[in-house]
């Protein structure tokens, strides 16, 4: 005959404290897990639309350059629109050589971002 466990032929009621300690601490960790899964989602959210936003900069940047190129410095605003959003650049000439850009981004995900920026006029024209 087969030994019987202590556990299962006893009547003093320790298992059912026991597994219910173990249920507790599977909750915790799964509200754990969750919660940390929702953060991460909320942070990748957050990297791309900076990727966007750096990606839009970049993009308008260059042709604002090629513009001035083709152009001349005569540009004192221009608007871009992308698939990602749209680019609003206002021209501040400081002298001969440099000139203020200012960048206003507005993502397909309604996030701005305003920021300035130099740009060197020496040997654009040439």
């Amino acid at each position: 005959m087969k030994k019987q466990s202590y556990f299962t032929t006893n009547e003093q009621g320790f298992v059912l404290p026991a597994v219910l300690l173990i249920i507790a601490i599977v909750f915790v960790f799964l509200f754990h897990n969750t919660s940390a899964y929702r953060n991460e989602l909320s942070i990748t959210d957050t990297q791309l639309e900076q990727t966007k936003i750096e990606t839009l900069y970049q993009a308008s940047r260059q042709l604002l350059i090629d513009e001035l190129k083709e152009h001349g410095s005569t540009i004192d605003t221009a608007t871009y629109t992308f698939p990602y959003g749209n680019v609003a650049v206002h021209l501040q000439k400081i002298d001969d050589a440099f000139s203020r850009l200012t960048f206003t981004i507005t993502t397909d995900k309604n996030a701005v971002k305003s920021f300035e920026s130099t740009l060197a006029l020496e040997g654009l024209f040439d």
